[in-house]
């Protein structure tokens, strides 16, 4: 009995001493998994720095404040203007441009008529509308592009080059349909030359064609 006794009682201890060993072995468990994989901040715990976080960008104040003096090569976004959206076409005195008196150069003017100051650039569409209710849409030149800035009652310019028809019995043309670069602003002017031209729509180089915007001065 005694014996049995003590069987028992160092059974059960062994028992208790094996469930101790297991809830603590169970309690390093999770405590290892609780701090195995970390929990994740949320977006105070990144603000307070305790975490990396992208950079913002820079705004054009703070780039230009840290470099001082330094300036970028390029035109900024604030030096750049605004394309011209207004513009006025009309048409000046057209100039001899050759020798010969067939061949002649026609102004088209763009006249700013906005409150501040605009770019023009590029070609104007230029078509002429016969009067035998016919069209023709001028050539371009492979005349270099420059932007050309037009104050406020200003204008910019594209010449028309046109060739006459030396018999007086060539094309006569109604009036001129003539879009600013880079609207669908598309106007419509007479044609106040009084000579007819030759019509070389089908050329591929023809003696009549328009020329990309300038200032008016040059």
């Amino acid at each position: 009995m005694n014996i049995k006794g003590v069987v028992v009682r160092r059974g059960a201890a062994s028992v208790i001493a094996a469930a101790v060993s297991v809830a603590a072995l169970g309690a390093c468990s999770n405590e290892q998994a609780s701090t195995a994989i970390p929990q994740p901040q949320n977006n105070a715990d990144i603000g307070a720095g305790r975490d990396t976080a992208p950079a913002a960008p820079k705004t054009d104040a703070e780039v230009s404040s840290n470099t001082g003096s330094r300036k970028s090569a390029g035109t900024t976004s604030a030096e750049r203007k605004a394309e011209c959206a207004n513009l006025k076409v009309t048409l000046s005195q057209p100039e001899q441009a050759d020798n010969s008196g067939t061949q002649w150069r026609l102004p088209v003017l763009l006249t700013n008529r906005g409150s501040a100051t605009c770019t023009v650039r590029g070609f104007p569409g230029v078509r002429l509308d016969g009067a035998d209710g016919t069209s023709w849409d001028l050539t371009r030149t492979n005349a270099s592009i420059k932007p050309v800035d037009v104050a406020p009652g200003e204008h910019a310019k594209a010449d028309l080059t046109y060739l006459t028809a030396e018999s007086g019995d060539g094309w006569r043309i109604a009036r001129m349909a003539v879009t600013p670069p880079h609207t669908t602003d598309t106007q419509y002017v007479s044609w106040a030359v009084g000579t007819s031209v030759l019509k070389q729509d089908a050329a591929t180089h023809p003696g009549t064609y328009i020329d990309p915007v300038r200032p008016a001065g040059s």
